[in-house]
């Protein structure tokens, strides 16, 4: 008799009706690993830990093996899963990919860097969440980087780290005084699976993820961008530069 197949649930976490197109066309098309029974689920709710929570209750409840939460404003190349799933029988325990900040984040970092992060020292004292405690990554340091914090923009982690962590899993912080959410909700998870369910977790940087944003464009495009009006410069829907006839 065969053995079962592994199942791997892909959380993709949204909270509108309306989705980005280009991140629906995108996860359309990404290829299932072989052997590895996929299905996908819609995180819903009130706020980014809530979606998260609903997403992975989903995933549980349908018997997953391993959850990959996938933003749902992002870009994928049809291999992603198929990446991520060597990388899981290479024996990383939680496995992520960069991301790319929409704008700029910090002083230290350049606009639109993508984020992750490890602490500046590696001890076993509680986390001091500030800025001076903490080192952006730098993909030229390698393919396959331990980290200590990144966001969920795609993050594949095994239904056991979830049975090991306290519930809930996902929350937010909010400051009661002044309403203001502290965006933490993710990284707070990541470390988490370091500290409560004891992994180590890794960034493969050589996974491309592109992050979708809507922005204003105003006079000074015209001189940011002006390669794009040569042809075969910048993308292809919207950089239309007329193809010229052979002779």
């Amino acid at each position: 008799m065969d053995a079962p197949r592994p199942k791997l649930a892909v959380c993709w976490i949204w909270g509108s009706p309306f989705v980005w197109t280009r991140s629906v066309e995108s996860m359309l098309q990404l290829r299932h690993p072989a052997g590895v029974e996929v299905s996908f689920f819609r995180g819903t709710g009130w706020g980014p830990a809530k979606r998260h929570l609903d997403a992975c209750q989903k995933a549980m409840t349908w018997g997953a093996d391993f959850l990959l939460i996938l933003g749902a404003d992002q870009v994928y190349e049809p291999d992603l899963l198929e990446r991520l799933w060597q990388r899981v029988m290479e024996g990383y325990e939680v496995v992520s990919a960069l991301v790319p900040s929409r704008g700029y984040f910090r002083d230290d970092m350049q606009p639109f860097q993508k984020m992750a992060w490890r602490l500046k020292s590696r001890g076993t004292q509680a986390i001091a969440w500030s800025r001076d405690a903490v080192v952006p990554i730098d993909p030229r340091d390698g393919d396959m980087q331990r980290i200590d914090f990144i966001g969920s923009g795609c993050l594949l982690f095994r239904r056991e780290h979830l049975d090991t962590l306290a519930q809930p899993w996902f929350f937010e912080t909010i400051d009661h005084q002044t309403q203001v959410r502290t965006a933490c909700m993710d990284t707070k998870f990541v470390w988490r699976l370091k500290q409560e369910a004891d992994s180590d977790v890794w960034v493969d940087t050589t996974i491309p993820i592109r992050h979708l944003h809507a922005f204003e464009i105003d006079e000074t495009f015209s001189e940011r961008f002006a390669d794009y009006a040569q042809p075969g410069v910048g993308p292809s829907d919207i950089c239309q530069c007329p193809v010229k006839a052979e002779a």
